[in-house]
């Protein structure tokens, strides 16, 4: 009769286990994230023809931007609606929610507002505090559900040396931007009320890496800024962290898979939009009305020989706007040149627009030789220790094993010598003027002319240029 009794109790045991086994519930989620379009719109037929068919495969695929939508695309930067084109080819992909970088400010506090307005889809930052009067709808969080999944989406924007975004001061006057990690330690809350925790950030891939030490409790990381292509499955400290290049290149797509509502495995990848085989007629048609601008399809100026880096391209946007103002010296950030080469051949006003985005004005200043070593100086420290490109002559800087700049040799191209007493007409966009921290007698003095514009005019007078292995700035 024991035995029996056991015998029975064992069966049943085995059962129960049998039972609660085929009850466990085995879920996936999916996930594309893209990170720095930068306005590349045509990209966008691929990119949907991609899109379409991997929610064949997937019909709840969410899909996220990690910020910088906007900015490197003068059929979008310059539309008469600020970023029109690419809000309408976003909507068109029906995107579930996006970062706010830091190009999303390059249209001021009126365009951002019309871009997040016209979106069909909502906009995620947790460190941007504003005013309700600036009528900006940016949350610092957003859920979603998916198969009984719940899915919470904290967005953070990133910051530079001064605390605020890399954009024009100017563009984010009354908005205060609170530091990542207090901003993330205040919503830590989400933790407990998901199934699934995302940081949607819009900072580099290494930054990102640092958060996932400091804050394990994320499942994953959608990462931008860098532009850093993540191409497989990275898992730093537990936490996923992904991360797409830049220009619609690549999109990632992420599987959590979770069994209980507990994640039991994750994997990214990257998928190469441009190896898609075909696009979509009908976004195609879209791109191609955009791009139809005959005032940005002018031809300036012819390139005898190809542009191979970053500084003979700032060598030449440095010398329009110092021939245009008729200036002794003028400068240029490093970041503010946007591509780093260029073919021989005809350049357009649309190339001016695309390798000079910003709208940024030129600003004049008459500075003493020791104001301008001064501003070298802070132009570098403002610039992640890049020195700035010059016009009007050349320099050895000497930096330490700090990056701290030990000493600065200028040689003027007149062949005159540099005189730290002499007062020099200086040169620079509004943008490295309101970065740039140093001591100065001249405010200086607003040109009411963007940088691009005169560049543009100054390659009108030339015939041909050429600055194949031009190089003023020497670093020891």
């Amino acid at each position: 009769m024991k035995f029996r009794i056991l015998r029975n109790q064992t069966f049943a045991f085995i059962f129960t286990i049998i039972c609660l086994m085929g009850h466990a519930q085995n879920k996936e989620i999916n996930i594309l994230s893209i990170n720095d379009m930068h306005a590349q719109i045509d990209n966008f037929p691929k990119f949907i023809a991609l899109l379409d068919s991997m929610r064949t495969l997937y019909p709840d695929l969410l899909l996220f931007s990690a910020g910088d939508n906007r900015t490197g695309n003068p059929a979008n930067d310059m539309h008469e609606i600020s970023s029109f084109p690419m809000i309408t080819l976003m909507n068109r992909a029906n995107f579930n929610l996006s970062a706010v970088g830091n190009h999303e400010f390059d249209g001021n506090i009126a365009g951002i507002r019309t871009m997040l307005n016209k979106s069909n889809f909502r906009y995620v930052s947790a460190n941007i505090i504003h005013p309700d009067s600036l009528r900006l709808h940016i949350e610092p969080y957003r859920f979603f559900e998916i198969d009984g999944i719940t899915i919470a989406v904290l967005g953070i924007i990133q910051q530079g040396i001064n605390g605020l975004p890399d954009s024009h001061p100017d563009n984010l006057k009354n908005i205060t931007f609170l530091p990542m990690e207090k901003s993330i330690e205040k919503y830590s809350w989400l933790r407990n009320h998901c199934d699934i925790f995302i940081l949607l950030i819009h900072e580099g891939y290494e930054e990102s890496i640092e958060l996932a030490q400091q804050f394990p409790f994320f499942d994953m990381i959608i990462s931008g800024h860098s532009h850093t292509p993540v191409k497989t499955t990275e898992i730093h400290n537990g936490v996923l962290i992904t991360q797409a290049e830049s220009g619609i290149k690549y999109v990632t797509h992420s599987t959590l898979k979770l069994t209980d509502k507990k994640i039991t495995n994750k994997e990214a990848y990257l998928l190469n939009i441009r190896d898609f085989s075909h696009g979509n007629s009908e976004v195609q048609a879209i791109v191609d009305i955009f791009n139809n601008d005959e005032s940005l399809l002018r031809v300036v100026t012819q390139v005898i020989t190809d542009f191979e880096n970053y500084e003979e391209l700032g060598c030449m946007m440095t010398d329009a706007i110092r021939f245009e103002t008729n200036a002794d010296l003028a400068l240029q950030n490093p970041g503010g040149v946007r591509f780093h080469t260029f073919p021989k051949g005809p350049i357009t006003v649309r190339d001016i627009y695309r390798l000079d985005p910003f709208n940024n004005n030129v600003i004049e200043f008459e500075l003493t030789g020791a104001e301008f070593l001064l501003l070298i100086e802070a132009a570098y420290n403002a610039e992640s220790k890049q020195p700035p490109y010059i016009s009007g002559a050349t320099y050895d800087i000497e930096i330490d094993k700090n990056a701290q700049i030990k000493k600065i040799d200028i040689k003027m191209s007149d062949g005159t010598k540099f005189d730290i007493k002499r007062k020099y007409k200086v040169v620079l966009n509004s943008y490295l003027s309101a970065v740039s921290k140093y001591e100065k007698a001249d405010p200086g003095k607003d040109t009411h002319r963007t940088s691009a514009s005169m560049t543009i005019e100054y390659l009108e007078k030339q015939k041909s240029i050429d600055y194949n292995g031009v190089k003023r700035v020497f670093v020891k």
